[in-house]
């Protein structure tokens, strides 16, 4: 896997999150997607919305589907000292748009569910530290 975009994202209600876009060497590898909280986020938490910031992303860069969503949670965002990481997966990966909720039509996926995993899961994962 190589890191093909890291970046800033806009979440909902004037928040933000750090998105990684890792894509394979392969075609037939699937994508690793790691969306941290930031320590700075007013807005929505990355957990609360992550159905939504799932399907903006994948619709945004035109990745297949599914795609191995990570969520993470760096100690600033926590207790100080925990950072955590949890493999997020969806009842559905078809990205669709939901009714329009105060002017915005906002994109979707299925429900959420989520697993406490390791660092080094997602370093074997991408083939490299994150």
């Amino acid at each position: 896997m190589h890191l093909a975009t890291d970046y800033i994202h806009l979440t909902p209600r004037g928040g933000r999150c750090r998105i990684r876009v890792h894509l394979p060497e392969e075609g037939q590898d699937t994508p690793v997607l790691i969306c941290s909280e930031l320590p700075t986020n007013e807005g929505s938490s990355i957990t609360y919305v992550a159905e939504q910031l799932a399907a903006e992303v994948i619709r945004y860069h035109q990745l297949p589907t599914p795609v191995v969503w990570i969520e993470h949670h760096p100690p600033e965002t926590t207790d100080g000292d925990t950072e955590t990481f949890d493999l997020v997966d969806f009842s559905s990966y078809e990205v669709v748009e939901s009714a329009p909720y105060m002017g915005e039509t906002r994109l979707t996926l299925g429900e959420a569910t989520w697993k406490r995993i390791t660092r080094g899961m997602i370093e074997v994962l991408v083939g490299g530290e994150v």
